[in-house]
Order: structure tokens, then C-alpha cells, then sequence
């Protein structure tokens, strides 16, 4: 046989273990795509609870007292990580503000100021990590490393799943910049708030996509290998 990979020896392990039954039900397509659901929310939320209030270090939080523990477990510190795709994310809403929106922009680091032609202010943003999809990029990368699929394809898709998910917050952001020239604050609060969670949406198709073209089939397939094998 050629070389077991660890989904193949869990499949392997799991047709030793499981009552006959139990194992034919994870070859039925229906129970994969379910299987594949539940990772895709286990891993969603995951990260979502790490980042929750986290700052620059993703934590389990120990304690409530009515907000966040001031002290929770830390792990990686992505300080640096968030400051430069705060930036290049500021490089990509500059881009659309002022080549796709034709406005006159003043840049500072995260911000992007839009000003009219006397130089007056009309509105502007800044740029944090959470705008910038720290989290929801993670998400990606982490649902495309962990959920069983083949390699191959994720050589191409995963950095092209970051990119288009790049542009599309870029051009979101430069929205939500245009929306801070009107003078009802609440219409940049929604702007800001909808797009947001469109952008979270729009990972689970990125996912959809992955899973439906390429993930159900290769774990079907490695399911029917290790179960003619194993007779």
C-alpha cells in the first residue's frame, strides 16, 4: 500500500473500532457533508472565541466580572502581523477611494482621510485588524489546512482564497469610507456593521466552494480505499 496518510490512519483506526453499521454511515455522502459542516463551525468559532477582545494575542479568557478577564491565558503574540495587514489593507482602500471612487485622499498609516479640493475634511477611516479580516484570514487559512482534502489544489486555492477575500474587503472598506461623508452617523454604522458580516458570510462560501469541488470527494474516496482494504 502506498503511504497512510493521518486522515487515512484515523479511517483506519475508526473501521477497527466502530460497529459495522457506524462505520458504512461515514461513507454515505450525506453524513460526509456533515461532517464536513461541523468542522467548518468548530473551526470558525475557534478562532472567533480566540480574537474575541483579544488585541494583538488570541486567548482563552479564565473569568467574567461583567467584561473580559484583564488577565487571560495568551498565546501567539500577532502584533506584528496586524500592524502590516492593517497597512496593506490601508494600501488597498486608498487604491479604490482614489483610482475606482475618484477622492481626493490624504493617507496616515491605517487612515484614509477623503477631503474635498480646498483641502476641507468629508469624512475618513482608520484601518484596525479586525477591518482588515485578521480573523476571517485565519479562518481560511486554518479551514484549508485542517479539514481532510487533497494537497495538490490547496497549493493554488489557499493563496488565492486570501487574495480575492484581500480585494473584496478592500473595496468593502473603501464603501464604508464614503459612507462616513454623510451626515447621518448611522448610516456608516451600518455600512460598517452589514458589510462585516458579509465578509464572515463570504468565508463560508469560500469553504462551500473548497468542500463541495474538492474536500466530500477525496474523503469519500479515501473512506472506500480504506474499507475495501481492510476486508
Amino acid at each position: 500500500m502506498k503511504r497512510i496518510t493521518p486522515y487515512q490512519g484515523i479511517l483506519r483506526l475508526l473501521k477497527k473500532r466502530l460497529p459495522e453499521k457506524y462505520w458504512k454511515s461515514l461513507g454515505k455522502s450525506s453524513t460526509n457533508g456533515f461532517f464536513g459542516l461541523i468542522l467548518f463551525f468548530l473551526i470558525f468559532g475557534f478562532v472567533r472565541i480566540m480574537w474575541w477582545g483579544a488585541g494583538d494575542h488570541p486567548a482563552f479568557y479564565t473569568g467574567w466580572n461583567g467584561e473580559y478577564d484583564p488577565k487571560p491565558i495568551e498565546f501567539v503574540d500577532f502584533s506584528e502581523y496586524n500592524q502590516w495587514i492593517s497597512l496593506r489593507t490601508a494600501d488597498g482602500v486608498e487604491f479604490f477611494n482614489k483610482y475606482a471612487f475618484m477622492q481626493n485622499i490624504e493617507r496616515k498609516r491605517e487612515s484614509i482621510i477623503i477631503r474635498d479640493d480646498d483641502g476641507k475634511y468629508l469624512g475618513g477611516v482608520k484601518i484596525f485588524p479586525s477591518c482588515a479580516g485578521n480573523r476571517e484570514m485565519m479562518i481560511i487559512l486554518l479551514l484549508m489546512l485542517l479539514i481532510p482534502g487533497p494537497s495538490k489544489p490547496k497549493i493554488w486555492y489557499i493563496p488565492s482564497a486570501l487574495l480575492l477575500f484581500y480585494i473584496i474587503n478592500c473595496f468593502r472598506l473603501a464603501l464604508v469610507n464614503l459612507s462616513t461623508m454623510a451626515e447621518d452617523g448611522r448610516v456608516f454604522q451600518a455600512a460598517h456593521d452589514y458589510s462585516g458580516m458579509a465578509m464572515s458570510v463570504f468565508v463560508f462560501f469560500i469553504w462551500l466552494y473548497w468542500e463541495k469541488k474538492y474536500a466530500e470527494k477525496y474523503r469519500l474516496e479515501r473512506w472506500k480505499k480504506i474499507d475495501k482494504l481492510e476486508k
